[in-house]
């Protein structure tokens, strides 16, 4: 603490991708940095020296549990892991919503599936800032972080383009023989496929290497090719002005003259005249709730709708198994469901044969085994489509009360009424679609649980007039000087996989707390 009574010029609480984010422009200003980070050590204490199965499985064979709806990264060990600590922590919990936040070093980016793209001028109509304001950060951010894909295919508009993209990775050969028989235009007015945006280094950095295709993406990446915020926290160590305070969960924020204090939940107090919130959408609800004058006790939370698809190219039965690849997204698509260029579906195509046949099993019309025995022995001609929805298809509430000083959240999920509709047209148009590129959607499209897409917004949205709102640089309304930096700012919940915004509008706060300073 200095003479002023205070431990930093600003706070920031998480140290995932938003809180990272933040941080940079702060700390390149010469800004006095403290980050709160409720893991200790590493986030990851001994992971890199246990046996390979152990890794694979989880030490306790969480990876073998029975089929529970969730998508393969989260079943995986760590995920499971590191979603668990925050579900079992019981501030935040979920009724009908699968509660996803994290307690970890790195926030959820140690388990995340790497696709980003930026929101365009459609994306952006209700939020208080354009396109142009963003475009400086998505530039910071996507050179900062490397990632591949293309920058001349169909798609690479739609995904953006404001920073340099690195060229993609090889498809895997089943994905391959889809997007080879793809010609734009042919498929119906509205689609386009191209290669997917990935968070993957496919050329050297410092401290990191490109991807080798050893297929262990959803098990963490021993070459650091895979993105995750644990780097951006190496590198802004390395400021003399930033400080990053190890097993500091913050679990109340209360005004002080001229700023903030920060509990921790085992009596800590911190203290600064601004703090910038980025402990994902949930974490920060719950800390934000407490600081606002008789607020409503129910608000709307934004998800995204997601569905999975198991769809067979028959061109590649008899084939041989491939012996490399990566388990994240080899393609990108779009297509179109209204009239409004913003009336869109997106999701991406990934290879079976390098994900955990365990996780789609249960979602065919056959006994366990039985779809078990099936997708082993054709797994090398197996892909797996996502379509996700935009956050107005989605019916969440967030509701909250007060325990032992502590707010509780209670997330209730559920769809519009619209969806069912909806997905059901989308899955039509899709299934002629692959039929169209020589494959075929097999039975078992499901709606996956809400929340299980991991893609959240909306409860303090900025340029929202109300105490609960924040003004067009994620200020509360309410509680000047606390801003809200992740996605529980946003104003809107496109179909778009939203971390890289999330990444550059924390970019584009901590620029104007800097300034501002």
């Amino acid at each position: 603490m200095n003479a002023t009574g205070f431990d930093a010029d600003v706070i920031i609480i998480g140290s995932g991708p938003a809180g990272v984010s933040a941080a940079f422009p702060l700390v390149e200003a010469g800004t006095r940095v403290l980050m709160m980070d409720g893991a200790g050590g590493d986030g990851v204490a001994g992971d890199d020296e246990i046996a390979p199965w152990k890794k694979m499985l989880g030490r306790e064979l969480q990876a073998l549990l029975p089929e529970d709806g969730l998508s393969p990264k989260l079943r995986a060990p760590t995920s499971r892991r590191i979603v668990g600590e925050f579900q079992r922590a019981g501030y935040v919990r979920g009724d009908g919503f699968v509660a996803i936040g994290a307690y970890a070093r790195g926030g959820l980016s140690q388990i995340w599936g790497g696709f980003v793209c930026e929101f365009g001028a459609e994306d952006l109509a209700p939020w208080p800032c354009s396109v142009d304001h963003l475009r400086p950060s998505y530039a910071a951010v996507t050179e900062r972080i490397g990632v591949s894909g293309s920058a001349t295919d169909e798609l690479s508009d739609f995904y953006g383009k404001s920073g340099p993209i690195l060229p993609p990775l090889p498809l895997g050969p089943t994905a391959a023989r889809l997007f080879g028989r793809y010609v734009p235009g042919r498929c119906g007015p509205g689609f386009a496929v191209g290669a997917a945006r990935n968070a993957i280094l496919t050329a050297d950095r410092p401290g990191r290497k490109a991807c080798n295709l050893s297929r262990d993406c959803l098990w963490g990446c021993r070459r650091g090719a895979v993105y995750d915020a644990r780097f951006d926290l190496a590198a802004l160590a390395r400021h003399r002005t930033f400080r990053l305070v190890d097993e500091a969960l913050a679990v109340s924020v209360t005004a002080r003259p001229g700023g903030w204090d920060i509990i921790t939940g085992d009596g800590r107090r911190f203290c600064s005249p601004r703090i910038i919130l980025a402990a994902g959408t949930l974490g920060t609800s719950a800390l934000v709730l407490p600081l606002l004058p008789n607020p409503p006790r129910v608000l709307r939370l934004l998800s995204s709708p997601v569905i999975a698809m198991p769809i067979l190219v028959p061109g590649r039965l008899g084939r041989a198994m491939p012996k490399e690849g990566y388990s994240l997204a080899q393609l990108g698509y779009r297509l179109s469901t209204g009239n409004s260029s913003a009336d869109y579906v997106t999701g991406a195509v990934y290879e079976l044969a390098f994900l955990p046949v365990a996780s789609f099993a249960n979602r065919l019309p056959f006994s366990y085994p039985a779809g078990m025995e099936l997708l082993s022995a054709v797994a090398f001609a197996l892909l797996v489509a996502t379509g996700y929805f935009g956050g107005d298809y989605s019916d969440n509430t967030l509701e909250w009360s007060r325990r032992d000083g502590r707010c509780l959240v209670v997330v209730r999920g559920g769809f519009d009424v619209s969806l069912p509709n909806k997905v059901t047209e989308v899955t039509r148009r899709l299934r002629r679609i692959w039929r169209q590129l020589g494959a075929w959607m097999l039975p078992g499209t499901s709606l996956a649980p809400p929340g299980t897409d991991v893609h959240f917004g909306g409860p303090f949205a900025m340029g929202l007039g109300l105490a609960h709102g924040t003004t067009a640089y994620g200020e509360l309304h309410a509680a000047p000087g606390v801003f809200v930096a992740d996605g529980a700012a946003f104003p809107s919940l496109p179909s778009k996989y939203p971390t890289l915004t999330i990444m550059a509008n924390a970019d584009r706060i901590g620029r104007h707390v800097a300034a501002r300073r």
